[in-house]
């Protein structure tokens, strides 16, 4: 069981770590999850009056919320299944760069799950890279970082040289595990179909809700996710 964990965390790619949780040691792991998530969700939500969902945790530990990983974070959750929670249950949801790594169809049916736990009046915010922002970097017209500096923090990430820009494109759609990326008004409308209103774009660590304020954690350095990604609040 532990090498079947490690090995999931050192896989990022999405289709292989499906075929893992497809093994006989993955289901007991995924049983043993589902008994735990029972567990700490119950008693999180018996403490909580404004109950906050954090999907896609991995590392990350928010205070004061559910944190929720295929892997790791407080409780299992396989996003990828009917979410195993009653309607109404949550005040927030948060997810940071974690759509873009499940296939389209998967994403879309997760919004519509989300917002079914959401109370009436819920938001949901999701953080994720920003399609436009990418081109911007492939252009050299990025306003946060030069294509030649983001190059380099590439190399750093890959450990293999960026010299050109198609380079910069490709690996960035290509490599750990992303599925989709979406612009603000591809995930705009896809909240929409899902039942949401006041789609909200706003940049990361940044909200007009305490409760949704400094929540990004993602790239270990602020300038990251204000070079890549932008956050989208829907109120259900």
């Amino acid at each position: 069981m532990t090498k079947l964990v490690e090995r999931l965390k050192r896989t990022q790619d999405p289709a292989a770590r499906h075929l893992l949780l497809r093994t006989r040691g993955a289901m007991q792991y995924a049983v043993r999850g589902h008994v735990v998530r029972r567990r700490v969700a119950r008693r999180y939500l018996a403490a909580n009056a404004e109950p906050k969902l954090h999907i896609g945790a991995g590392p990350v530990r928010l205070d004061g919320w559910l944190n929720t990983d295929l892997i790791a974070g407080d409780a299992y959750l396989d996003l990828s299944r009917s979410l195993p929670f009653a309607d109404d249950t949550f005040a927030f949801a948060f997810g940071e760069h974690v759509i873009e790594h499940l296939p389209e169809r998967t994403a879309v049916g997760l919004m519509v799950e989300l917002r079914r736990v959401l109370r009436p009046g819920g938001v949901l915010r999701l953080t994720t890279p920003d399609l436009r922002k990418i081109i911007a970097l492939y252009e050299d017209r990025n306003a946060v970082i030069s294509r030649a500096d983001y190059a380099r923090y590439l190399d750093e990430q890959t450990g293999r040289p960026h010299e050109r820009a198609a380079q910069i494109l490709n690996d960035y759609l290509r490599l750990w595990g992303h599925q989709w990326v979406y612009d603000e008004e591809d995930l705009g409308a896809r909240l929409h179909e899902a039942g949401f209103t006041r789609v909200q774009r706003l940049e990361a660590g940044h909200s007009e809700r305490r409760s949704l304020q400094d929540l990004e954690r993602h790239g270990g350095a602020e300038w990251v996710n204000r070079a890549e990604a932008m956050a989208l609040e829907a109120i259900r």
